[in-house]
């Protein structure tokens, strides 16, 4: 059923401040979106509001739990998680809502050097590689959309339906609520920690609904990632750092140029 009226809660689960070229993406994408002409099938104009939703807490957890209550109670068709330590492109929502997908996201490179791609799929071979979804450039340039097992919460789109689905199916277990929805989990070998992310997919796809990577904007996201700068850098980074003090230049050069021949 197409809906005249879309309402989606931009969910942010914020311990401190953001980072600022998070705040500056996030500006820019709610700007794209309520300025855009979004159209039904029919190509009928579909009426939007958006309501950004934070919740500040130290544990993750408890921040997302709520968060989902906040979309519930405001009436939210539907969620886009995002996390304030990431970059995206100004039309990212409106990508993400066309590909019409009941749960569809980003992957993304880790916050840690060396960096791995967060969505996976679950395959029996001791090789953790092979479990990995990487976003490629092929995949980008192809426009691929993928099923994965499981991907973060930096950048995905959520069809608030999904929440009676898991209802129905608590109920059918005959269990009181579909909750806990987000659960830190220890790892197999009693060492490492099982994200919050992995426990809420591992959760919905039980229940039938899938999860889709979005790779072409996934290539157009970045995980804000702070790192110590040492002389061994500038040294590295010789050449490139002339190169765009030059290219700097002549921006500067050429706009002066342009502004003195307008005023001849």
């Amino acid at each position: 059923m197409e809906r005249a009226f879309v309402k989606i809660a931009i969910c942010i689960p914020c311990y401190g401040d953001t980072k600022a070229k998070f705040t500056q993406s996030l500006a820019n994408m709610m700007i794209h979106f309520l300025s855009a002409n979004i159209t039904d099938a029919d190509e009928k104009p579909i009426k939007t509001e958006l309501e950004v939703i934070m919740v500040s807490c130290s544990m993750l957890t408890e921040s997302r739990h709520k968060l989902v209550a906040e979309a519930m109670f405001w009436g939210a068709d539907y969620m886009l998680w995002l996390d304030a330590d990431h970059v995206f492109p100004p039309d990212t929502l409106a990508r993400l809502w066309a590909q019409n997908k009941a749960v569809i996201g980003c992957n993304y490179a880790r916050r840690c050097i060396p960096t791995a791609p967060t969505a996976a799929k679950h395959i029996s071979d001791e090789d953790d590689r092979k479990n990995l979804v990487y976003t490629t450039k092929e995949k980008t340039d192809a426009g691929e959309v993928e099923e994965v097992d499981h991907l973060g919460f930096g950048v995905c789109l959520m069809d608030m339906r999904i929440f009676d689905v898991l209802e129905a199916k608590a109920e059918e277990k005959g269990e009181k609520s579909f909750l806990p929805l987000f659960r830190f989990e220890t790892a197999e070998n009693g060492i490492g920690v099982i994200g919050e992310d992995v426990f809420f997919f591992k959760k919905i796809r039980e229940a039938g609904i899938p999860v889709h990577v979005d790779h072409a904007l996934s290539w157009e996201v970045g995980h804000i990632h702070e790192q110590i700068m040492t002389n061994a850098h500038a040294v590295a980074q010789l050449d490139r750092w002339n190169d765009v003090k030059a290219k700097t230049v002549k921006r500067f050069e050429d706009r002066a140029d342009e502004v003195e021949r307008s005023a001849a």
